[in-house]
């Protein structure tokens, strides 16, 4: 019995700082590309990548680097398959083009709680990643690109190979579409 106050002024402290950190604005930098599975958003002043999601910010577009507003979201039960809290949109506080020309590695398979898949598709001979355009730079990339959709048959058979197996594209922003695709440089498969 004599424990029985301080087990509630400690169960006490983890309800108000969740109840203090839910609704709290925050200002978020999204980077100026995504990564299967993952937005790219960086908590501020920090710059330190977030472990979750950003919802609503419908309007960004790859290409561009933004500090947007946020509300930290903290549902009363978070769901089985996702995370504990996420950021909702509030509103853009800077867009900035990204000028870098430095080709940067996207990762081509995705992973969740039910399975790791190939994280792009191939419609109507174009490639797409999410929304965005894949564009081969060459013939020999559109191979490479090609031969990593074979696996997809593998990937569903034996999921120890895909936990295991690394496909990462190198890629920069599409010159010829660049809010809405990458030229693929060269695709690796270890």
């Amino acid at each position: 019995m004599r424990y029985l106050p301080l087990l509630l002024l400690t169960l006490l402290s983890f309800g108000c700082k969740k109840g203090a950190e839910n609704g709290k604005v925050v200002e978020l930098f999204v980077d100026h590309y995504a990564v299967s599975g993952q937005q790219m958003i960086y908590t501020l002043p920090e710059k330190t990548l977030a472990s979750t999601y950003l919802e609503g910010f419908d309007e960004r577009e790859l290409g561009y680097t933004y500090k947007v507003r946020a509300t930290v979201y903290i549902p009363d039960v978070a769901p089985m398959d996702g995370p504990s809290r996420w950021y909702k949109f509030v509103k853009v506080i800077s867009k900035d083009i990204y000028t870098g020309t430095e080709p940067f590695d996207i990762s081509l398979k995705t992973n969740n709680i039910f399975a790791t898949t190939i994280a792009f598709r191939l419609d109507n001979q174009v490639f797409y990643y999410g929304n965005y355009i894949l564009r081969p730079e060459n013939d020999a990339v559109k191979k490479q690109l090609e031969d990593v959709l074979a696996l997809r048959q593998k990937f569903e058979t034996d999921s120890g190979y895909a936990a295991k197996v690394l496909i990462d594209a190198t890629v920069v922003h599409d010159p010829n579409n660049r809010s809405n695709g990458y030229l693929v440089k060269s695709v690796k498969i270890r």
